[in-house]
């Protein structure tokens, strides 16, 4: 992510004679910045001590039991870590079995050297303050070994054994039992090694790895207030396919190993005398009709001998199974097809479907494979799909004078359609690609241009998905990708109504990225691991690039959440890339859209990412197309900055702050607050306001493109919605999962049924991207004085279509008055029953600001908790005093320590409470939460207990 504007910017003071920075490409720092530069502390930082000098923790091992991780695959467990320097010892020695292993740290795989390091003690958490600092930029500079040793099951023998790399960064050496059994470079493709003839099926084996860095680690920037913000990446990106944002970014400081390491899983797969490889399922729906599915199934079939084999292949998909027979020649591979022509089993009639969120359940099937021989079982897998189709409707140039809008769908295609080497601008900042002189036309299903043209449309079953979701810089900044870690992040995103998530470089190309996306109904706008042309450089081997392309579309192409494959970050790929990276998307998938470009091409320009002191101009000048990048400052809550800063650089700002993203200070976004709320009197007081900045700033970018929906607007993500480290910028959450004012605002704006207001023409509209029509339904404006006294109110009544925006009336002028004045819309049905409440703070034209809300204050009481679960609650909350109570968080805290239960998931946030008025709310708090209690905060309600002990007062 960078702007034009920052990419010239950077430019004219590198050209103005900056001595650590170049020009042109951005290769980073040549040299550290200078001293005088760094962000300080205004604690004393506690040094680590010098690296191996501390006892490792964790037991010693030996011999390692394998963990068993399905039908002939076991996870590789026990691994010990060493630095190469620290070692004398060749890749023979230390792979035999004899060789101890004598002060080798217990090392954490998956994960990466630095996980294991600070796991270890010896270097602090680079998450908090500056301790980052701390941690020498040594480590992505040096090779590492890891080892570890496991006796064979007795199941296992006479058995074909693999041992398989789910991801290394960035090249490994891999020995088994003092043999060299191979070599594997980049992060993102498996490692596959045949060990048949290498392990021992009685005693111990050894397998020692010696992983090597990326290697062009460059020089992290260190964000401070004299710094500024830095470069974005550096040589790295050059290394890619690796992750790039490891060296330093504007939303994470360069992470001191830059991910190197045994980062994914390690398998020991057995096999017979065949084995199957990377299954595909393909589900054809007859569009528009979805009342059949048509599955094809292909697998891959390898001989594991010598010898001619006769085999039997049987799928089962739940009660139903086929089978067919495959002869295999001496060591063959061969691509087994089941299609529905031959197998009527595969004509699914009333498939279960896979939706995105919001527009039905993402339901999932598993296919089963097995291969045997005789009735003997030799291989078995299972993959988990979505019976769903992906389609596309987009605008390509077929001459100079004549473009087409098309609804694409690519699992009829059979080869590449558009030449992306070749564009037409059609309108300001966006351009069509041509359609390749062979394309046959005739079979391309043409459609009308309609008042969303030329914008990329994504359809899922035939239906167009308004697609509104976040950014994923990268999952976690040091790649700690466990399920238990990530999972709460994904319920996050399907609770706040987000339908995408954009993999943006590819960082979080990982097993269980895929599978939260899949469970949780986000579809994934996919990238591979190049940033923005003519800014980053470009990867330095295309070969490996390719191969690691091909091996991960081949591993996940099954995901039915996967919407699109991109290549890089804001650009096309290089010519040298293009064709063979659409090839491979079309040979090796063939069942979704390659999208050339994240801006531009079929989309419109990405950003701004700043502050807007105006938020009108969202809908004024910036709402329009499909935009992959749009953002603003996003700061935390006060118990969130205290949990990542040390006590003394917490307030006034500090350079941790700065060091945490805060971007030169933020000075629109500050000077905002004090003009609307008034200075801040401290840390609490600061994020108190910042909250009212935050869910409005992010309400209003994403109703601003509500606003327009398919009408000159199809999608919009957000830049970013989810934090890689502990930050005060670009986010829906905290890292540490907290919901904060930006997380309800668009929790508020993405509803699937939505009332809301345009800026600043006060227009009253609703959303309704639901399938079905809302009849009778009934829009109310009512607008509020802060006592509570109802000043004006206006009423609509009618039908709302579905998949549509419907305008309703325009609200009366505010009066002209030195007040502010709570707006209130509300959408109901037939039945009376409440679809939709928006409230919006807006000042007399004599007033201009809000700080009437600090003279304000009330309380809250509740008058019900009722237990729906063994963590779940419902409560019924009320303002029983005589002004508005203003932004309300409730929480569970553990009431110990007092501090916050996370994470925790509330219904509703930042809402408004009327004088009398009574909300109910449901919660769900994490199961270890010791004495749990209840607490309620507000803009002019302090802090204070609900219920002391959950587990005592709720029934």
């Amino acid at each position: 992510m960078l702007p034009l504007s920052s990419i010239r910017f950077f430019c004219l003071l590198l050209c103005l004679g900056s001595t650590y920075m170049v020009c042109a490409q951005n290769k980073g720092l040549l040299v550290p910045q200078p001293k005088e530069t760094l962000p300080v502390s205004n604690d004393v930082l506690l040094q680590p001590k010098p690296a191996f000098l501390k006892t490792p923790q964790g037991p010693r091992k030996t011999a390692v039991a394998l963990r068993a991780a399905g039908t002939g695959e076991y996870f590789l467990e026990g691994w010990e870590l060493m630095p190469a320097e620290k070692l004398k010892a060749s890749g023979v020695q230390l792979s035999s079995p004899a060789y101890r292993t004598s002060g080798w740290y217990p090392a954490i795989v998956p994960g990466t050297v630095l996980t294991t390091l600070v796991n270890q003690g010896v270097y602090p958490d680079p998450y908090h303050g500056l301790s980052n600092l701390l941690i020498p930029d040594t480590i992505c500079r040096q090779a590492w070994w890891y080892r570890s040793s496991f006796r064979l099951p007795a199941v296992t023998a006479g058995k074909h054994t693999e041992l398989v790399f789910l991801g290394i960064n960035y090249k490994a050496i891999v020995w088994v039992n003092g043999k060299k059994a191979g070599e594997i470079t980049g992060a993102f493709r498996r490692g596959v090694f045949d060990l048949s003839a290498l392990l021992k099926r009685e005693g111990l084996n050894a397998v020692a790895v010696q992983v090597l860095p990326p290697p062009n680690p460059g020089i992290p920037h260190e964000e401070s207030p004299a710094a500024g913000m830095g470069p974005n990446g550096g040589m790295l990106c050059a290394d890619g396919p690796t992750f790039i944002a490891s060296e330093g970014w504007d939303w994470m400081p360069g992470i001191r190993d830059r991910n190197t390491g045994l980062w994914q899983p390690v398998l020991l797969r057995f096999s017979g005398v065949a084995m199957l490889d990377d299954p595909q399922v393909i589900t054809d729906l007859p569009l528009p009709d979805t009342s059949n599915a048509f599955l094809t199934i292909h697998t891959q079939v390898r001989n594991n001998t010598e010898q001619l084999q006769q085999l039997t292949i049987k799928a089962g998909i739940g009660q139903s199974s086929i089978q067919q027979q495959v002869l295999l020649q001496p060591g063959e591979t061969k691509k087994v097809t089941f299609s529905p022509e031959r197998f009527p089993a595969l004509r699914m009639p009333s498939p279960r479907l896979w939706w995105p969120n919001g527009y039905g359940e993402p339901n999932l099937y598993t296919l089963v494979l097995e291969i045997s021989k005789a009735g003997q079982l030799q291989d078995r897998c299972t993959t988990s799909f979505g019976i769903r189709e992906l389609s596309y409707e987009l605008s390509a140039a077929v001459t100079e004078q004549e473009d087409i809008r098309i609804h694409y769908q690519p699992v009829n295609d059979t080869g590449l359609l558009f030449d992306n080497s070749r564009r037409k601008k059609v309108i300001a900042e966006t351009s069509i690609a041509w359609l390749r002189r062979q394309a046959d036309t005739a079979r391309l299903q043409r459609i009308p241009e309609d008042a969303v043209s030329p914008f990329l449309v994504i359809r899922v079953n035939g239906v167009r998905i308004f697609c509104r979701g976040g950014n994923w810089g990268m999952d976690d900044a040091m790649k700690r990708v466990s399920r238990e870690r990530l999972e709460p992040y994904f319920r996050l995103h399907r609770e706040a109504n987000f339908n995408m998530v954009r993999n943006w470089t590819g960082e979080c190309t990982e097993d269980i990225f895929y599978q939260l996306c899949d469970e949780y109904g986000l579809l994934v706008w996919n990238d591979w691991w190049m940033s923005t042309e003519g800014y980053n450089v470009a990867p330095a081997d295309n070969a490996l690039f390719l191969d690691n392309v091909r091996d991960m579309v081949r591993r996940f192409r099954n995901h039915p959440s996967i919407a699109l494959w991109c290549p890089r970050n804001e650009g096309y790929a290089p010519v040298a890339l293009e064709d063979s990276l659409a090839a491979i998307a079309q040979q090796e998938d063939g069942t979704r859209y390659y999208q050339p470009n994240s801006r531009y091409l079929n989309l419109r320009g990405s950003g701004p990412w700043h502050y807007q002191w105006d938020a009108a101009v969202y809908f004024t000048g910036i709402a329009g197309g499909f935009n992959t990048e749009l953002g603003t400052p996003s700061i935390p809550t006060a118990a969130t900055m205290r949990s990542m800063l040390s006590p003394r650089d917490q307030w006034p700002i500090s350079d941790a702050w700065y060091y945490h993203d805060l971007h030169g200070g933020q000075p629109a976004y500050r000077a905002s607050m004090d003009s609307l709320y008034g200075p801040a009197l401290g840390l609490d007081d600061f994020c108190r306001k910042a909250q009212l900045l935050n869910y409005d700033s992010h309400r209003a970018m994403l109703e601003s493109w509500n606003s327009r929906l398919w009408n000159n607007a199809s999608g919009v993500l957000l830049w970013m919605s989810h934090p890689a480290w502990p930050s005060t910028v670009w986010q829906t959450y905290s890292a540490d999962y907290e919901t904060f004012g930006s997380y309800y605002a668009c929790k508020k704006a993405c509803e699937p049924v939505h009332v809301q207001m345009t800026m600043p023409d006060n227009r009253v509209q609703v959303v309704n991207n639901r399938l079905q029509t809302i009849s009778g339904a009934q829009v109310r404006y009512e607008l509020f004085d802060l006592s509570g006294k109802r000043i004006q109110v206006q009423e609509w009544a009618g039908a709302i279509p579905a998949a549509s925006l419907m305008e309703t009336f325009t609200g009366p002028p505010l009066p002209d008055a030195a007040a502010v004045y709570l707006c209130r819309l509300s959408l109901t049905d037939n039945n009376g029953k409440l679809l939709s409440r928006n409230d919006y703070w807006k000042t007399g034209r004599q007033a201009g600001n809000f700080q009437a809300f600090n003279s304000s204050s009330t309380s809250l009481e509740v008058s019900q908790v009722r237990r729906t679960g063994a963590h779940t609650l419902a409560i019924r909350l009320s303002n029983p005093g005589a002004v508005t109570a203003i932004a309300i968080k409730v929480n569970v805290i553990n009431a110990g320590t007092g501090a916050v239960s996370l994470p925790t998931w509330c219904t509703a946030g930042y809402f408004n409470l009327l004088p009398g008025e009574t909300q109910e709310l449901e919660l769900d708090y994490p199961p270890g939460t010791v004495q749990p209690a209840l607490i309620a905060e507000g803009y002019n309600v302090k802090q204070q207990y609900l219920v002391n002990d959950i587990t005592k007062n709720a029934f």
